[in-house]
Protein backbone atom coordinates (compact mmCIF):
# COMPACT_ATOMS: atom_id res chain seq x y z
CA UNK A 1 0.00 0.00 0.00
CA UNK A 2 1.42 3.36 -0.78
CA UNK A 3 1.34 6.55 1.32
CA UNK A 4 -0.35 8.43 -1.56
CA UNK A 5 -3.48 5.77 -0.76
CA UNK A 6 -2.91 5.44 3.51
CA UNK A 7 -3.16 9.21 3.31
CA UNK A 8 -5.53 9.82 1.09
CA UNK A 9 -8.94 11.89 2.73
CA UNK A 10 -12.56 11.42 1.29
CA UNK A 11 -15.05 13.69 1.02
CA UNK A 12 -18.76 12.38 1.71
CA UNK A 13 -21.95 14.21 1.64
CA UNK A 14 -25.04 13.51 2.38
CA UNK A 15 -28.30 14.23 0.21
CA UNK A 16 -31.95 13.86 0.30
CA UNK A 17 -32.61 10.35 -1.68
CA UNK A 18 -34.38 10.90 -4.87
CA UNK A 19 -37.80 8.36 -3.90
CA UNK A 20 -37.78 10.37 -0.26
CA UNK A 21 -40.75 12.59 0.91
CA UNK A 22 -39.99 15.13 3.03
CA UNK A 23 -42.74 15.36 6.26
CA UNK A 24 -43.17 17.49 8.75
CA UNK A 25 -44.74 16.42 12.49
CA UNK A 26 -45.38 18.89 15.32
CA UNK A 27 -46.02 18.78 19.15
CA UNK A 28 -47.47 21.58 21.31
CA UNK A 29 -44.91 22.29 23.91
CA UNK A 30 -47.31 24.64 26.35
CA UNK A 31 -46.59 22.75 29.52
CA UNK A 32 -50.20 22.84 30.56
CA UNK A 33 -51.09 19.06 29.66
CA UNK A 34 -52.10 20.31 25.78
CA UNK A 35 -51.51 17.27 23.44
CA UNK A 36 -52.06 18.85 20.81
CA UNK A 37 -49.68 17.28 18.06
CA UNK A 38 -49.65 17.00 14.34
CA UNK A 39 -49.41 13.70 12.39
CA UNK A 40 -46.83 13.39 9.50
CA UNK A 41 -47.80 15.16 6.36
CA UNK A 42 -45.68 15.92 3.25
CA UNK A 43 -47.28 19.20 3.16
CA UNK A 44 -45.09 21.49 4.77
CA UNK A 45 -46.91 24.69 4.27
CA UNK A 46 -50.22 23.33 5.23
CA UNK A 47 -48.10 21.96 8.76
CA UNK A 48 -46.87 25.68 9.21
CA UNK A 49 -50.67 26.52 9.19
CA UNK A 50 -51.74 23.92 11.34
CA UNK A 51 -49.14 24.91 13.73
CA UNK A 52 -50.49 28.89 13.31
CA UNK A 53 -54.20 27.93 13.60
CA UNK A 54 -53.38 25.59 16.94
CA UNK A 55 -51.58 29.18 18.66
CA UNK A 56 -54.32 31.20 17.33
CA UNK A 57 -57.21 29.05 18.75
CA UNK A 58 -55.28 28.02 22.55
CA UNK A 59 -52.38 30.92 22.75
CA UNK A 60 -50.07 28.44 22.89
CA UNK A 61 -46.74 29.30 21.20
CA UNK A 62 -44.61 27.23 21.82
CA UNK A 63 -43.85 23.84 19.50
CA UNK A 64 -41.24 20.89 18.80
CA UNK A 65 -41.20 20.70 14.83
CA UNK A 66 -39.63 17.81 13.18
CA UNK A 67 -38.40 17.46 9.30
CA UNK A 68 -37.57 14.51 8.20
CA UNK A 69 -36.45 13.25 4.72
CA UNK A 70 -34.78 9.96 3.54
CA UNK A 71 -30.88 10.37 3.15
CA UNK A 72 -28.53 8.69 0.99
CA UNK A 73 -24.47 9.49 1.38
CA UNK A 74 -22.50 9.72 -2.06
CA UNK A 75 -18.89 10.24 -2.78
CA UNK A 76 -18.07 14.45 -3.58
CA UNK A 77 -15.48 13.34 -6.16
CA UNK A 78 -16.25 12.21 -9.09
CA UNK A 79 -12.77 11.24 -9.49
CA UNK A 80 -12.48 8.59 -6.13
CA UNK A 81 -16.78 7.54 -7.51
CA UNK A 82 -14.78 6.04 -10.90
CA UNK A 83 -12.02 4.54 -8.57
CA UNK A 84 -14.27 2.90 -6.39
CA UNK A 85 -16.48 1.37 -8.96
CA UNK A 86 -12.95 -0.07 -10.78
CA UNK A 87 -12.03 -1.48 -7.76
CA UNK A 88 -15.37 -2.85 -7.35
CA UNK A 89 -15.35 -4.31 -10.91
CA UNK A 90 -11.79 -5.66 -10.57
CA UNK A 91 -12.83 -7.11 -7.05
CA UNK A 92 -15.99 -8.95 -8.86
CA UNK A 93 -13.74 -10.02 -11.73
CA UNK A 94 -11.73 -11.85 -9.20
CA UNK A 95 -14.39 -13.37 -7.04
CA UNK A 96 -15.85 -14.75 -10.43
CA UNK A 97 -12.55 -16.87 -11.22
CA UNK A 98 -11.52 -17.83 -7.48
CA UNK A 99 -15.52 -19.33 -7.44
CA UNK A 100 -15.21 -20.79 -11.01
CA UNK A 101 -11.76 -22.68 -10.34
CA UNK A 102 -13.28 -23.76 -7.04
CA UNK A 103 -16.41 -24.92 -8.77
CA UNK A 104 -13.89 -26.52 -10.86
CA UNK A 105 -12.17 -28.43 -8.24
CA UNK A 106 -15.05 -29.87 -6.34
CA UNK A 107 -16.44 -31.06 -9.67
CA UNK A 108 -13.44 -33.05 -10.09
CA UNK A 109 -13.36 -33.94 -6.45
CA UNK A 110 -16.93 -35.19 -6.67
CA UNK A 111 -16.80 -37.23 -9.96
CA UNK A 112 -13.72 -38.98 -8.82
CA UNK A 113 -11.69 -37.27 -11.99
Amino acid sequence: MSIRSTLRGVVYRPLRHPDSEVTMTAHCMSGDGCGWMLDATSDLGAGGVAIIEHAAATGHGLFTRAVEDMACVVLSSRQEQDRRAQAHRMDHAARQRSVGGTESIEHTRAHGL
